[in-house]
């Protein structure tokens, strides 16, 4: 009962790391800061009953082309005359994710007596589908929709307004629609890395997972389709290249049989339900669009479509423009005197190319290529094609939006950190 406490406290802080908010006692202070803090405190800690103070060469490294982002986003914003500053601190907001992610491995270690890609990747499937539920719990019941409000403060002002949308305990729009797809993708690796026949349970909770962190989490943001599909197409390349009919029929069969049970669910609750009808028609808008007018249409893809436009200048696309927002009183490209993106494109490319060039999107770039062939190196085996599909999570989600998941790489990176050092005593 003990281990089964500290396992659901771990979860809770995990879950407060990967989906900050304000406190709603200090509005200029979010969960994943407590978090680093916390994470400082107990390296410090280790250092001190280990007699000796090392950081490993990978995180110096990392911490180095970190820093080189935020000189190149003072260079830029220097050059262009502008003030936004959006990534100019990049390397602190870096340093704060790897320090939360420090605290989430040492209580995995403490908890369980060892840390494990495994292990880490079992956390994360537990707090994403637990979100998941809670959002949709939240449409049932005004008063956890109330208390769960409560708790999160001004929530808007770090994860954004839902905008009508169903949200969990700091889950919400695109930005947790990356951190579903890097789940799914887990989740993917993780099921096929479970022996269908000694762990048919195990392998099962995993299947009904990425069904409700599949569906449930794209009624929260459609940025869980990028998941959804790279998790498919890793699955049926498994199915043609590997020679494990065992497993794979196995797989198979269990697949089959929770597809039907959450078909069957989910048309009884889109009969019954008019909330869920209508979640659901929103997260899976293009699909439903196909069925009833003969074409994939959404109305972020218009929407997407508007927000293409090229940089026209040689010096734009080298060294940007130094916006990542229309500042007050600037024009748009429309002419209108409205704040909002730069360029009003929320393209992650384009945007990190307006912002500071195509040097600066190498260097952002760098950042999460240096973490992924850490943990390949650190981690790999088995486990390489994990981190490769992770960096694909986050590659292909900036052709939708600016933002990125170093939470959902920062425990396995401070892992392989770690075994690293260790590796070197």
């Amino acid at each position: 009962m003990k281990k089964f406490i500290l396992v659901i406290l771990t979860g809770i802080i995990t879950s407060l790391f990967i989906f900050p908010f304000n406190l709603p006692f200090l509005s200029d202070v979010n969960t994943k800061m407590v978090i680093a803090a916390a994470g400082l405190l107990l390296f410090g800690i280790d250092m001190l009953n280990k007699r000796e103070f090392a950081i490993s060469k990978d995180f110096l490294i990392f911490s180095l082309i970190c820093i080189l982002v935020s000189v190149w986003t003072y260079l830029v914003i220097t050059i262009n005359n502008t003030v936004d500053m959006s990534y100019a601190q990049y390397v602190i907001s870096a340093w704060v994710w790897m320090g939360g992610a420090y605290t989430v491995v040492w209580l995995i270690r403490a908890v369980h007596g060892k840390a494990s890609v495994e292990l880490i990747g079992q956390y994360f499937v537990f707090i994403c589908t637990a979100q998941c539920i809670l959002a949709y719990a939240m449409t049932l019941s005004p008063s956890l929709k109330n208390f769960v409000d409560s708790l999160m403060g001004n929530a808007a002002d770090f994860m954004g307004p839902a905008e009508g949308r169903i949200y969990g305990l700091g889950a919400a729009l695109d930005p947790s629609g990356l951190r579903f797809a890097a789940v799914l993708v887990i989740l993917a690796h993780l099921i096929h890395e479970t022996n269908s026949y000694t762990n048919r349970g195990l392998e099962a909770f995993y299947i009904f997972a990425f069904v409700i962190i599949g569906i449930i989490g794209n009624m929260i943001s459609r940025t869980t389709i990028i998941g959804v599909g790279i998790a498919l197409f890793y699955w049926i390349l498994l199915l043609f290249i590997e020679k494990r009919q065992r497993y794979l029929s196995g797989f198979w069969v269990t697949a089959v049989i929770c597809a039907f049970v959450s078909l069957g669910l989910i048309v009884m609750l889109y009969q019954s339900n008019f909330a869920f009808r209508n979640n659901l028609r929103f997260g899976f808008e293009g699909f439903f669009s196909l069925v009833e007018k003969g074409y994939w249409e959404t109305n972020s893809t218009n929407i997407l479509k508007g927000m293409v436009v090229w940089p026209e200048s040689l010096k734009t696309w080298a060294i940007g423009d130094g916006l990542f927002f229309n500042s007050e009183g600037t024009p748009d490209r429309f002419g209108q005197l409205e704040t909002g993106f730069y360029m009003d494109t929320d393209i992650g490319y384009l945007r990190y190319i307006f912002y500071f060039g195509s040097i600066g999107l190498l260097l952002l770039t760098t950042v999460f290529v240096h973490i992924t062939s850490t943990c390949c190196r650190m981690l790999g085996g088995k486990h390489t094609i994990l981190f490769l599909l992770i960096l694909l999570v986050n590659m292909v989600g900036w052709v939708k939006v600016s933002s990125d998941i170093i939470m959902m790489f920062a425990p396995f990176f401070v892992l392989a950190c770690i075994n690293e050092k260790e590796q070197t005593e």
